[in-house]
């Protein structure tokens, strides 16, 4: 496994408040099931994205990275993403999660997939977790 940078270190400590906070205060039932993701963007921004369940289950990963490309437009690119997962497990994205990350990062974005309160950190390229890109259209 490849240990974190200063930089990513920082961007997980910078957002642990965040997870801890969301945790004592959530009560919607819909987001019962996880803290979701935090995007840093390119231009230094952090979004977080919330998985929430309508006619299928947005993740974490698909609603921070929609809200960074609501705010900063279609060209901006994920820098680092922090998925925030269960007690104790760390959380993967799934293969439609990949495919956001892929779309708005590059090969320098870091993927850190972390349990519930970031006591586990394992840090991941996107050609790592998805070695053949999806190249359709959206």
């Amino acid at each position: 496994m490849t240990e974190l940078n200063e930089d990513e270190k920082r961007f997980v400590d910078s957002v642990r408040d965040v997870v801890t906070e969301f945790l004592e205060t959530r009560t919607e039932e819909d987001i019962d099931n996880g803290v979701g993701a935090f995007v840093l963007s390119g231009s230094g921004s952090v979004y977080h994205g919330v998985p929430v369940g309508a006619a299928r289950w947005i993740h974490g990963e698909e609603n921070a990275i929609g809200n960074m490309v609501t705010k900063e437009g279609v060209t901006s690119r994920v820098k680092m993403i922090v998925i925030v997962g269960g007690d104790e497990n760390i959380c993967m994205p799934c293969g439609i999660c990949r495919t956001w990350i892929q779309k708005f990062g590059n090969e320098d974005t870091s993927i850190l997939a972390g349990n519930q309160k970031l006591t586990k950190v394992e840090k991941f390229t996107i050609a790592e977790l998805y070695p053949h890109a999806y190249e359709g259209g959206f």
